[in-house]
């Protein structure tokens, strides 16, 4: 091999590092549009495996794999921070609701609408099977250790759930039609203006559970009926 050839297989080799370098295996198309849901006029922050999180213009559907939840128990000693979620930083007071399916499969398979701050700071509103093979309203409020409430058994495969902020504080609410609406909790989180609002899905003891979310609505405004959130 003379010089010159060898200072032309160098150049190629470069070239092709550079390449390499620049442009890795699955990176994002530059320009690429970002997923958005209409009703939302935010960012979406994905914390989702590729996959899991589909995002269309009206719906979002989150598939939970094995083993995940969102969970701190009574004392603090346990916890889980591993489920799919799709989440938006809203300003000021809100009303938010969106109507949840659920293809239950495993008990504690469920869906939710959460407010989250950091692993140890939120509450989620959360559709499930409950062991006892009925769907329900269960809630869990986390302030380093965790509050659980159960809310009663409700009908079908699929429920509204609603999430309204006032100031500092959260009210949860649920309802079989999107129109009336039952109050289910109050509370409030430190750093309350500046959480995160969204969705999310479990299957702690299931194989794979898929949520789906649909009739998604969202507005800036302060409730007038307390009782019913709007």
């Amino acid at each position: 091999m003379n010089s010159q050839t060898a200072r032309v297989l160098g150049s190629a080799a470069l070239g092709a590092a550079l390449l390499a370098f620049q442009a890795p295996a699955g990176a994002a198309t530059p320009g690429a549009a970002k997923p958005a849901i209409a009703a939302l006029p935010f960012a979406l922050d994905m914390h989702a495996d590729p996959g899991a999180a589909q995002v269309d213009a009206a719906t979002l559907v989150l598939v939970a794999k094995k083993g995940s939840d969102l969970y701190v128990n009574t004392d603090g000693t346990e916890m889980a921070d591993t489920t799919p979620r799709v989440l938006f930083q809203p300003a000021g007071d809100f009303i938010f609701s969106a109507r949840v399916g659920a293809g239950f499969g495993k008990p504690f398979d469920g869906a939710a609408l959460i407010v989250y701050g950091d692993k140890t700071s939120w509450g989620k509103l959360l559709f499930e099977l409950a062991r006892t093979g009925k769907p329900g309203i269960s809630t869990t409020v986390a302030k380093g250790v965790g509050d659980d409430a159960h809310h009663g058994a409700r009908e079908g495969s699929e429920v509204y759930l609603k999430v309204v902020r006032r100031k500092d504080m959260f009210v949860f609410y649920t309802s079989p039609d999107g129109a009336n609406w039952s109050m289910v909790r109050t509370f409030s989180l430190p750093g309350a203006g500046t959480v995160k609002v969204g969705f999310s899905a479990q299957s702690p003891m299931g194989e794979e559970f898929r949520a789906r979310f649909s009739d998604i609505r969202f507005r800036n405004a302060t409730f007038r009926d307390f009782w019913q959130g709007e």
